[in-house]
Formats: structure tokens, C-alpha cells, sequence
């Protein structure tokens, strides 16, 4: 395991879903987010001085000026923090919670996701991932072949499969998911019906899914969208988030000579999420 670059920005709650837009377009991959202060994470073998200047040249042409702080985390204490600040949290029909915390008395009934993040995107803490969990018990009626990308930690396939779906398949260019995506699928108990494979669409040679899911960002999901409609069955869906409502008009626009068109949208905060169909 290697270390990771904690970057931290003194801004104010209303800034975050903006500014982490923005932050994964320059390779960070998860964030915590405090009253006055968001926190975003990436290899430190990933960050240099041109990053970190063309960062601030980003930021000051947004007319965001901030004291910003860096330092490098080695992995426990990165487990560590995220030990102490994610919770049990309902959502939809699941409930998402890390091994170390008990399932409150009043989600007893709702189905269990157990997410131990350690580096990778997908707690069901960020809106973005909420959007999917709550769409996806309208697009899966049972036995359905899924294919997540970007999966994270995992947790879209692991919900998938536990509301029915017969199988998923599931890829992410990350190192840190192949260890983490593992361990969530075997304490789910869905490791024997969910594939993972290490790469981006190149390593997904398979078509015909019913239900795509890809929680990224939009210049990830602009350069995936043709693969996706190839590889989504006619009357199959796919499902996007990671997107903020202000790129809704550049999505559908690009869905259109695909052959997909809009099934469902849903949103939250500044976060937009679509489910489109072939």
C-alpha cells in the first residue's frame, strides 16, 4: 500500500459539490467534507508541482481563494479517519454501514450493505452514489447481468446483486479497489456472483448487460458513453452519476446518437443522476 496526498481547502460547505467536481477532473479520487473545510485524497506518486499549479490557477480563475494545506497520509491512518467519521446510513431500501459500527434498532428491516471503504470511492456517503442506490430497485425485477464501472468499493454491484440481479461484473483502474472491492463482496456474501477485474472498458470484452452503472465523473463517462451503448442489451439501462446538474444538457445531448435515450433522472444538492435506455 502506498501513500496518499491529503489536500485540504478552507471553504465553505455551499463550495464542496463544485470544487469536487472540479478535484476529480485533476485525479482525486474520494473527499471528506466538514463544516468549513473539504478534504480531497490521491496517490501522492500522482501529485507534483505542475498539478499543484495548475490546481491553484483553477481555483483563482474561479475566484476561490483559500489557504490550502497538504500532507501525505500514510494508509492506517487513512483507515482511521474514515473509521471515525462514517455511520450507519439509511438509504432507500439499504442500509450502509462499515463491520465496526451495529445496524440501529429502526433499520433492522432494510437491506444491509457493509462497506469497509480503506481508499476507494463509494461509501454512500456522497450524493452521487445515494442517487444510483435509490434508482436501482426500480431497474432490477431479478436475474439481470450487471456491469459497474468504476466500481469503488463495490458498492453498486454488491446492491445490485443483493436486490436480485443474477450477476455483476465489475472493473475499476484503481489498484487500492482490487483488495477493498474483495473484502466488501465476501462480507456482503455476493463474492460467487460478482467478477472483478483491474482496468478500465478494455478489459470487459463481454456484451448483452442489462443494467449498466457508472458512478465516475462527466469527462470519464463522455470517453466510456459509445462502449456502454454497445455493450448494453436493446431495453437494457445505464445508469450515470457523479454529475452535476449543470452538465445534464452535455449528457443527453451526447446520449442521443447513442441510441439511449432518457428513462429516469433524479437529483441532489448540486448532483444530477440519469438512467437511460437502449
Amino acid at each position: 500500500m502506498t501513500p496518499t496526498l491529503e489536500l485540504t481547502l478552507h471553504v465553505p460547505e455551499a463550495l464542496h459539490d463544485r470544487l469536487i467536481s472540479g478535484l476529480e477532473d485533476f485525479g482525486f479520487e474520494a473527499f471528506l467534507q466538514e463544516t468549513d473545510r473539504l478534504k480531497g485524497y490521491l496517490p501522492a506518486s500522482q501529485w507534483s508541482a505542475d498539478r499543484r499549479a495548475r490546481l491553484a490557477e483553477w481555483l483563482r480563475a474561479r475566484g476561490v481563494e483559500t489557504r490550502r494545506e497538504e500532507r501525505i497520509v500514510e494508509p492506517e491512518d487513512w483507515n482511521r479517519q474514515w473509521e471515525r467519521s462514517i455511520r450507519p446510513l439509511p438509504v432507500g431500501p439499504f442500509l450502509v454501514r462499515p463491520t465496526w459500527t451495529e445496524t440501529p434498532p429502526e433499520d433492522a428491516e432494510k437491506i444491509p450493505l457493509l462497506i469497509d471503504p480503506k481508499m476507494s470511492f463509494g461509501t454512500g456517503y456522497h450524493e452521487s452514489t445515494r442517487l444510483i442506490l435509490r434508482l436501482l430497485p426500480d431497474l432490477i425485477r431479478g436475474g439481470e447481468r450487471v456491469l459497474d464501472a468504476g466500481a469503488g468499493t463495490g458498492i453498486l454491484a454488491i446492491a445490485a446483486v443483493k436486490l436480485g440481479a443474477a450477476e455483476a461484473l465489475a472493473f475499476d483502474v484503481d489498484a487500492w479497489t482490487v483488495e477493498n472491492a474483495a473484502e466488501n463482496f465476501h462480507l456482503n456474501a455476493v463474492a460467487d456472483r460478482i467478477t472483478f477485474r483491474l482496468g478500465s472498458i478494455e478489459v470487459i470484452p463481454e456484451t448483452g448487460f442489462d443494467l449498466i452503472l457508472a458512478n465516475i465523473n462527466r469527462n470519464v463517462l463522455l470517453d466510456l458513453f459509445p462502449a456502454f451503448a454497445g455493450k448494453v442489451r436493446a431495453g437494457g439501462h445505464v445508469v450515470l452519476a457523479g454529475l452535476l446538474r449543470t452538465d445534464r444538457a452535455r449528457m443527453l445531448e451526447a446520449a442521443a446518437p447513442l441510441g439511449l435515450t432518457l428513462h429516469r433522472e433524479a437529483e441532489e444538492g448540486a448532483w444530477w443522476s440519469v438512467v437511460f435506455k437502449k
